[in-house]
């Protein structure tokens, strides 16, 4: 073995095949720097409609009442008043002042506001304020609340009697041309 192959070795791990520890390791810190960066960014991006984000604190509190009632064994009211433009509950029966929970209370953000209730097959004017009973199993009527902003964008909310599964639908999108 003379020359050019007593020089080859079949294998080396050292050829210029592959990617060194430090190469891996800058790109990785690159993808987290970039991670950093875009991520709050986009969070503001997806969090910053009032209207989105009312709609998702409604949701929250309603499932939130619902999974209470459930774990208490008590019934509750969730009071909805679109001449106040916000929503809270109160257990059933009323027990005494001090012994109510401190954050019962979502006021809606300024620019949304409750246009609409529909319970029960009653549509309810937006001047009235509505409360629908939530039982100790976590049902309720079948409820639609229609909120919306002051460019005219609107969210309509469908929580349904046995389940907590919400459908959330934009009156703008399923219009008919």
């Amino acid at each position: 073995m003379t020359g050019e192959n007593a020089r080859r070795i079949p294998w080396n791990p050292w050829n210029g095949k592959g990617f060194t520890l430090i190469e891996l390791l800058v790109v990785c810190a690159l993808i987290g720097l970039m991670a950093a960066v875009s991520v709050p960014a986009l969070r503001d991006v997806f969090m910053s409609d009032p209207l989105k984000k009312a709609a998702r604190k409604t949701i929250g509190l309603v499932n939130g009442l619902r999974e209470l009632a459930l774990r208490s064994g008590q019934p509750f009211f969730l009071y909805i008043s679109p001449l106040q433009n916000r929503l809270w509950f109160e257990q059933d029966p009323k027990p005494p002042e001090d012994n109510r929970a401190q954050a019962t209370n979502l006021q809606l953000p300024h620019g949304v506001r409750i246009e609409e209730i529909v319970t029960a097959g009653h549509d309810l004017s937006a001047e009235k304020q509505v409360a629908v009973w939530i039982t100790r199993q976590g049902f309720m009527h079948h409820t639609t609340i229609r909120l919306a902003d002051t460019q005219g964008n609107a969210l309509h909310l469908q929580f349904f009697p046995l389940v907590d599964a919400v459908q959330v639908s934009d009156p703008a999108e399923t219009a008919v041309p």
